[in-house]
């Protein structure tokens, strides 16, 4: 990523913070939040004594659960805006002293070798041109025999969904010869799951198990569907359903809008 480009999702979301968490209301995210967590919960350390990185947290979407299953949580990001939220967010669930906030670029972290009993990383490593030096940077930091949870966004869905609307920019995403430029601003750098294996497995990961989430979209129903926040209950649990179920099925991954790998440093 271009120091351009850097500011450009830095802007993007010190723009987005105090609405950022509005988004959870959508379909979409009703759907990628709950498979994100059913595939991450297993994994969180329980002992009060292990540290994790919320790498990219945001504002703290995902560490305030992880604090709450007992593990201390670092969380990190190049937002200053996205910081805050996250800092009154840690405050009123009454979890100072469980969540440290740091800004951080996730190509060069300013902590230690070996310094976390797990990384976790989500929905980020699509944003950042320089994929490898991020990964390498999670691993560095990462104690040897323990837990790297990341993910990507699939490049096969993502050039399939946007066909209709642009068949020359879905050619040219699906040949690598162009990011997606997500509303005209942010650009995307999506993988295929045989690339994001092997981003991992080039940087010291073993990979253990490869996730695909959000197969029922963006494939199956419309933009606006998608983006609504009127919905029903039964109709969440019938997607979720549908959802878990190819969770299971490894086979499946390449069906799915993103992929979230689990994997042990060497």
């Amino acid at each position: 990523m271009s120091s351009s480009s850097d500011r450009v999702v830095k802007d993007y979301y010190d723009e987005k913070a105090q609405t950022y968490d509005d988004y959870s209301k959508q379909l979409y995210f009703k759907v990628y939040d709950a498979a994100t967590w059913k595939i991450t919960e297993p994994y969180v350390p329980r002992d009060s004594k292990a540290c994790v990185l919320d790498a990219a947290g945001g504002t703290g979407k995902w560490s305030v659960p992880m604090a709450k299953c007992g593990a201390r949580v670092v969380l990190a990001d190049l937002s200053d805006g996205m910081l805050d939220v996250a800092k009154e967010k840690i405050a009123k669930e009454g979890l100072q002293d469980r969540i440290e906030t740091r800004r951080c670029d996730l190509r060069k972290l300013d902590f230690g070798d070996e310094s976390f009993d797990m990384v976790f990383c989500d929905h980020a490593l699509c944003f950042i041109k320089e994929q490898d030096r991020v990964v390498s940077e999670l691993v560095r930091v990462l104690k040897k025999g323990h837990r790297l949870i990341i993910s990507g966004q699939n490049r096969y869905v993502l050039s399939l969904s946007i066909v209709q609307e642009d068949p020359s920019l879905a050619s040219r995403i699906l040949a690598k010869d162009s990011p997606f430029n997500m509303l005209d601003r942010v650009k995307v750098y999506a993988l295929s799951p045989d690339e994001f294996r092997q981003l991992l497995e080039d940087n010291g990961v073993r990979v253990e198990r490869m996730f695909g989430k959000v197969f029922t979209m963006p494939l199956g129903l419309s933009l606006e569907r998608l983006q609504g926040e009127t919905f029903s209950k039964a109709l969440v649990d019938k997607l979720l359903k549908i959802e878990y179920s190819m969770l299971e099925r490894s086979d499946a991954v390449p069906l799915a809008s993103h992929i979230q790998a689990v994997g042990c440093k060497r």
